[in-house]
C-alpha cells in the first residue's frame, strides 16, 4: 500500500517533483539533467558508499552558532552552496541522508527547509533514504561527480522562519507544535542544555518519531489522521514549529508543510535553546495542552 501511494504522488511530475520521492522514481529520473541528488551525512558515511551523481552537503554547511544556539547560515553562505552543489534556478533537487542514528533524517529536513527558505523552488526528501536504497539493491559507489557551478542565488523568505518575538507574538494566535519527546514537553524531566522544562505556553506535543515506521513516513493519510483529526491542527491557521535547536521540527515542518499543505507555517529555528534559556520567555510545566 505505500509504494502505491508513493507511486501515485512521484509520477506526477508534470507539476515538478513530488515532496517525497521513493527508489523508483529516484532511479528513474537519475539521468536528468535538472536533478541535483544532495547526500547530508557526514562526509564519512559519503565516501565509504553514496547515490551515483549525489554530492555530499553536510549540516556544518548549513547552520552557524549563535551563542548557545544555532540558525541557518546567512544568505551569502548558502549561496556559494548553491553554486557549489551546482544548483539552478530550474533544478528538482532531492535530499537524502544515510540513516546513520535516530536524528540523521532529520539533517535532510533541516536542509530541504533551508532550501525553501533560501528560494529551491522544487525539492524532494528521499523516504529511506540510503536504507532504502541499499535495500533495493540500487547502484553506490565512491565516486565524486564533477561539480558544475550553480546559478540559483539565496534570497530568504521570512515568511517560512520564527525569530524570537514572533514567537512572543504568536502566544495564544498561532498553533504551536512541540517536535521533542513528551517527557521534556511536559516537564517531567529537564534537559540538560536548557535552564529551564516544559513547553511554550499553547503548545501541543507531536514527537517527531510519531510520523514514523521505520526508516519511512507513514502515509500522508495516517499523518492527518494523528496531527489534524487527532491533534486538532488546521492547515489554514498560523502554525509556528519548534524543538530542542532546529533539526528535530525540521521533520514536523516537513510534514506538516510539504506533506498536508500548511501554508502559515513558521519554523522556529533557535527553538529551546533559546527560549528555554531565557528569563523573559514563560513556560508550561506539568500540562497537556
Amino acid at each position: 500500500m505505500k509504494n502505491v501511494w508513493i507511486a501515485l504522488l512521484t509520477t506526477l511530475t508534470l507539476y515538478g517533483v513530488e515532496p517525497l520521492v521513493n527508489t523508483d522514481w529516484l532511479q528513474s529520473h537519475l539521468q536528468d539533467k535538472d536533478l541535483v541528488v544532495v547526500d547530508v551525512s557526514d562526509a564519512q558515511l559519503y565516501q565509504q558508499g553514496h547515490i551515483p551523481g549525489s554530492f555530499n552537503a553536510p549540516i556544518s554547511l548549513w547552520r552557524e552558532k549563535h551563542g548557545d544556539y544555532l540558525l541557518v547560515k546567512k544568505p551569502e553562505a548558502i549561496q556559494k552552496v548553491f553554486q557549489a552543489l551546482g544548483i539552478d534556478p530550474k533544478s528538482k533537487v532531492v535530499v537524502y541522508s544515510h540513516h546513520d542514528n535516530a536524528k540523521d533524517i532529520l539533517k535532510a529536513t533541516y536542509v530541504l527547509w533551508a532550501m525553501e527558505y533560501y528560494g529551491v523552488k522544487e525539492t524532494a526528501l528521499l523516504d529511506g533514504g540510503m536504507v532504502a536504497w541499499k535495500a533495493v539493491k540500487a547502484p553506490v559507489t565512491t565516486e565524486v561527480p564533477r561539480q558544475k557551478k550553480g546559478t540559483l542565488k539565496a534570497k530568504p523568505n521570512p515568511a517560512l522562519v520564527a525569530d524570537l518575538a514572533r514567537v512572543k507574538e504568536g502566544i495564544g494566535k498561532s498553533q504551536m507544535i512541540d517536535a521533542r519527546p513528551s517527557v521534556f514537553y511536559f516537564g517531567a524531566k529537564k534537559q540538560a542544555v536548557l535552564q529551564k522544562a516544559g513547553h511554550i505556553p499553547g503548545a501541543k506535543s507531536y514527537f517527531w518519531q510519531y510520523s514514523f515506521e521505520g526508516d519511512y513516513l507513514k502515509e500522508p493519510k495516517v499523518l492527518k489522521e494523528m496531527l489534524v483529526e487527532g491533534l486538532g491542527f488546521d492547515a489554514k491557521k498560523p502554525t509556528i514549529t519548534y524543538c530542542t535547536g532546529g533539526l528535530e521540527t525540521s521533520m514536523n515542518f516537513f510534514v506538516l508543510h510539504r506533506l498536508l499543505g500548511f501554508e502559515k507555517i513558521r519554523l522556529y529555528d533557535a527553538s529551546m535553546r533559546e527560549w528555554g534559556n531565557r528569563t523573559d520567555t514563560p513556560m508550561q510545566v506539568y500540562r497537556w495542552e
